[in-house]
C-alpha cells in the first residue's frame, strides 16, 4: 500500500489534539485538589483552542483525502 501523506498527517493532528486533551484534563485535575500553578490554570482555555484547531486540521486532511480518491475513482 502506497504512503499516504492526507492519512497521515489527519492521524498527527489527531494525535496531537487527544494529547493537549489530556494535559488539560491533567491539569483541571491537579486544580480540583489544589496542586496545580495558577498559570498553568490560566492556560487551559488555550489549550482547548490548540486541541480544537487539530481536530480542524485532522478533518480537513480526512476530507482532502476523500476527495483526491473520489477523484482518482471518477476521473473527468
Amino acid at each position: 500500500m502506497p504512503f499516504n501523506s492526507d492519512t497521515y498527517y489527519a492521524n498527527k493532528a489527531a494525535r496531537i489534539a487527544y494529547e493537549w486533551i489530556a494535559k488539560a484534563k491533567d491539569v483541571k485535575r491537579r486544580a480540583a485538589i489544589g496542586d496545580a500553578y495558577p498559570w498553568e490554570i490560566e492556560r487551559i482555555p488555550s489549550m482547548v483552542k490548540v486541541a480544537r484547531s487539530e481536530m480542524r486540521s485532522s478533518l480537513f486532511y480526512r476530507k482532502l483525502n476523500d476527495e483526491r480518491k473520489a477523484r482518482k475513482r471518477n476521473p473527468k
